[in-house]
């Protein structure tokens, strides 16, 4: 049996965000860098190459809050994908109630408490953040999500 070619296959880029909840308050960051420059959403990033998702969403945590997470729930998926793109985005949505440490900022962008209603209508809130929210507050996880973006080329 011949192998299939890898032209139809996507490429893929896990990302690792989590929803940091405390006190009726959630932690989001203004994204000082791409993508998203200057939107709100939760801080995450990529997962490195042999690191687990929870270990990627541990150390991302730890760079753009600096919080530690103890105790943190898969909270579900957002595949999101451009037709015209060889790299599809998977990211992996973690929440966590239960993390110590010292809140600081980073090069990443910078942190605010808001309250969980009010950030929905936050001035440059991001639409996956509006989205997925309800969703995790109802608990009825995990969750899919399947997003088409816009094409690069407009």
């Amino acid at each position: 049996m011949a192998s299939e070619p890898w032209d139809d296959y996507a490429y893929t880029a896990l990302i690792v965000f989590c929803f940091l909840i405390r006190d009726g308050k959630i932690l989001l960051i203004r994204r000082a860098n791409e993508p998203y420059k200057g939107e709100i959403t939760i801080p995450g990033g990529r997962k490195k190459r042999n690191e687990s998702l929870q270990d990627a969403c541990r150390r991302e945590m730890f760079e753009e809050t600096g919080y530690i997470l103890k105790d943190m729930k898969f909270a579900g998926i957002l595949h999101a994908y451009r037709p015209d793109d060889k790299i599809e985005y998977v990211s992996n949505y973690f929440i966590c109630r239960d993390f110590d440490g010292d809140l600081r900022e980073s090069d990443e962008g910078g942190l605010l408490w808001a309250d969980l209603d009010e950030s929905l209508k936050l001035p440059g809130i991001h639409p996956f953040y509006v989205r997925l929210l309800p969703d995790v507050l109802s608990d009825t996880l995990p969750l899919e999500v399947s997003v088409p973006m816009p094409s690069r080329n407009g």
